[in-house]
């Protein structure tokens, strides 16, 4: 069945970031423009429950990104595009995209995410999905779940890609959970399967860890070469998948020299 994390939120995200930013992370730069980033979203997701954010909404018909309002998204990422030049000043061209346009690329991503986000630029993926993200998560609290069972790779609410794996407690043991890379959506997944393509040989199926992240792995498949990050609740009770995901990036710099493609790229598109 789909769930939420047990802890969520834009704000949950920001102050777990701070904090694994004060604990001299190797990549503390990254989680101070991530914790930045939360806020802002934060103030977004404030902004939005008043807003006319949602367009003829219905939980029978469409899917979730169908529900939200093209205009709304145009107007909010131009907005945030200028903020973002605050934080990274050679953001300025991503500033001078229009308001249409940034409409535009949110129709194709909610068409077939797949292939706008094959033929988009990481930086406008990262804008769109900045804003998308804290509206998608709000809505998928209240969406019911589409053929919820253990062998769905797809996000059970919005369709979306797993960014990272989670292992949670289950009675003596640990289930192994997806997360949504766009509305942060938990699922249950099988525990010995590559979420890529369904490889499911065990000696095809290694897994990597490094013992500067205990709670951190790196499950990978040899046959399609890609690879999913995994978070490991059971070993660190604080940890928030989506922002230790970010705090264990050398574990993705060292997949990627070995010949590995991440399945899906998270936020700020590592």
């Amino acid at each position: 069945m789909s769930g939420r994390a047990r802890e969520s939120g834009c704000a949950a995200r920001t102050a777990r970031a701070r904090e694994l930013t004060a604990d001299a992370s190797p990549a503390a730069d990254l989680l101070g423009f991530y914790a930045a980033l939360g806020e802002y979203q934060q103030r977004l997701a404030e902004q939005s429950a008043s807003a006319s954010v949602v367009s003829g909404f219905s939980q029978t018909s469409g899917s979730l990104l169908q529900a939200i309002d093209a205009d709304w998204v145009g107007r909010a990422v131009r907005e945030f595009a200028h903020w973002l030049v605050r934080l990274k000043p050679d953001a300025t061209y991503l500033r001078d995209v229009p308001e249409d346009e940034w409409r535009t690329l949110f129709e194709s991503y909610r068409a077939n995410p797949d292939e706008a986000t094959a033929r988009c630029s990481d930086a406008a993926l990262f804008a769109l999905e900045t804003v998308l993200q804290p509206i998608a998560e709000r809505l998928a609290a209240i969406w019911p779940a589409c053929g919820a069972n253990a062998s769905n790779s797809r996000c059970l609410i919005c369709g979306g890609a797993p960014v990272v794996g989670v292992l949670r407690e289950e009675g003596h043991g640990a289930r192994r959970r997806l997360v949504c890379g766009l509305c942060l959506t938990e699922w249950d997944y099988l525990r010995l399967t590559c979420v890529k393509c369904g490889e499911q040989r065990f000696d095809a199926l290694p897994v990597f860890t490094a013992d500067q992240f205990p709670h951190a792995r790196v499950d990978a498949c040899d046959t399609c070469r890609s690879y999913l990050k995994t978070i490991d609740a059971t070993k660190d009770g604080r940890a928030i998948p989506v922002v230790d995901d970010l705090a264990t990036v050398t574990l993705d710099l060292w997949a990627r020299d070995q010949g590995y493609t991440r399945v899906r790229t998270n936020l700020v598109r590592i």
